[in-house]
């Protein structure tokens, strides 16, 4: 696999992203997001009306080694988890011959995936463990604090590594440090509202 024939890449604020774009005959398109070691990705896709062209799905780790492959007659889903911390690549081909069709013939796909707490279906896991809704939104967060936590070690090992090479990271992981900190705050903060505003309604405390 040559990935010199990347295509285009979808830089990400958040964990969840949804697209569509057009391929043509013996075309390859990629997307690419760096995501880290033991998470859950989960993710679905869809050919457009009109279906002309059948593009396999092929899910690449770091190391280019296939994870999945999917073929796109029908709409499908994929989910994994993360061995490893790097760049997983999600690579639509048609690169097999279609006869019959023309040479200008695209084929426009709807495409969708997220990772970590966003792929994460809590409705699930509040039925598997017999969680309310107050227990299951204090679960999520207490995930998202776990998630910060493990973004700011990341960040932290980062910057150990490129220290001798570039010196202004040490400021960008400082303010790294620091918003995840106020947002570790401001949520924590709110839960205790909420929870303190929950117990007088039902007349707790």
């Amino acid at each position: 696999m040559n990935f010199k024939n990347l295509l285009f890449i979808v830089c990400l604020l958040g964990l969840v992203t949804a697209l569509q774009f057009d391929i043509g005959q013996r075309e390859e398109k990629c997307i690419y997001e760096e995501i880290e070691h033991d998470s859950l990705v989960t993710g679905d896709f869809e050919l457009m009306e009109p279906i002309l062209l059948h593009p396999e799905l092929i899910i690449y780790n770091p190391q280019k080694q296939v994870i999945q492959k999917k073929q796109t007659n029908q709409p499908g889903k994929f989910a994994f988890h993360t061995d490893q911390t790097g760049d997983y690549h999600f690579c639509f081909s048609t690169k097999r011959p279609q006869p019959n069709l023309l040479q200008d013939t695209i084929q426009r796909i709807s495409f969708n995936y997220k990772y970590g707490i966003a792929a994460r279906d809590y409705e699930d896991i509040a039925k598997k463990e017999h969680l309310g809704p107050l227990e299951r939104e204090i679960r999520k967060m207490q995930d998202q604090v776990l998630e910060i936590h493990t973004d700011i070690i990341y960040a932290k090992g980062r910057e150990e590594a490129m220290r001798n090479t570039n010196e202004s990271t040490n400021s960008r992981v400082m303010w790294f440090s620091i918003l995840s900190i106020l947002v570790l705050f401001t949520t924590g903060t709110l839960q205790v509202y909420y929870l303190k505003g929950f117990f007088k309604k039902r007349k707790i405390i």
